[in-house]
């Protein structure tokens, strides 16, 4: 009798065991369970709502980066050629969430709606490990969708070449300090990663102002001349709050040189104007 109930315990004990070490492993998965989720959690990046529109966020983007391009005058193809390059190399290294936007100005000033408007969603490079395993985020979507971002600039731009450059007169100043008006104030994603950056306008020009205020062809690069014009008076805007790049295109003018040309403006922008010029380049080919 005393063996049969030693057995029965044994047999409970057992049991109960077996139990105990059922509920251990069960915690085990489950502690493990909520940890993997909340490293996915922790490691994933946040997902911003965007316009299907123009891919911009829904709050707006981090920063514009405009592209104005002088479209009085005739360009020739070696020039067409490295703005398309250049612009391509814009588009490449355009940071997340920022917008870049085309814009043109004929004789009558800046045309203020862009032959194209897009932003940045993200390559899959610019992502966290996570999203470009494809645990947090799907890597086609991704791609189409900087796919997308890409193809719509460089056919906008394309396109543009099309069409014929000529006109009366080249208001300049008024159509950058047009743009400046027209860019959208940058807006912060978060306080970390995507913060709001700062505006700029790369001005594809061959920088001969003419119009009646002021014109390089009348008084040249004289500073004195355009001082006592009313070009400061009139188009006195400051661009301290934004980047101002210059690809300039080449002109055969007799008068003075490119440099010396670049080098008036630069004068012109920093001591009249108060403003910072970024970058001046000189692209290739000439009319």
């Amino acid at each position: 009798m005393a063996r049969n109930r030693r057995q029965r315990r044994s047999k409970k004990s057992k049991g109960s065991a077996a139990s105990l070490f059922g509920v251990f492993g069960a915690l085990i998965v489950l502690a493990a369970l909520i940890g993997g989720g909340a490293f996915l959690f922790l490691k994933s990046e946040t997902q911003y709502s965007l316009n299907q529109e123009d891919l911009c966020p829904v709050d707006g983007a981090r920063g514009t980066v405009a592209i104005l391009l002088d479209t009085t005058d005739k360009l020739s193809d070696v020039t067409k050629s490295e703005i398309l390059q250049k612009t391509d190399e814009t588009l490449d290294t355009l940071p997340r969430y920022y917008r870049l936007a085309v814009y043109t100005m004929d004789e009558n000033g800046l045309k203020k709606t862009p032959i194209s408007s897009v932003c940045n969603p993200g390559k899959l490079e610019q992502m966290g490990q996570l999203e470009r395993d494809g645990f947090t985020a799907n890597p086609k979507l991704i791609k189409d969708r900087y796919s997308q971002f890409s193809a719509t600039v460089k056919d906008a731009t394309t396109q543009l070449f099309q069409q014929n450059f000529e006109a009366e007169q080249s208001p300049l100043l008024s159509s950058m300090q047009s743009l400046s008006f027209e860019l959208p104030k940058p807006t912060s994603m978060d306080q970390q990663k995507y913060t709001a950056g700062k505006n700029k306008i790369i001005f594809v020009t061959d920088l001969m102002e003419h119009t009646e205020t002021f014109s390089i062809y009348r008084s040249g690069v004289s500073f004195d001349q355009f001082k006592k014009s009313r070009a400061t008076e009139k188009y006195g805007k400051k661009f301290g709050d934004m980047d101002l790049d210059f690809w300039t295109v080449r002109r055969n003018i007799s008068n003075f040189s490119t440099r010396e040309l670049q080098e008036f403006w630069a004068k012109i922008l920093t001591q009249e104007f108060g403003s910072d010029v970024n970058r001046m380049i000189t692209l290739s080919g000439e009319i």
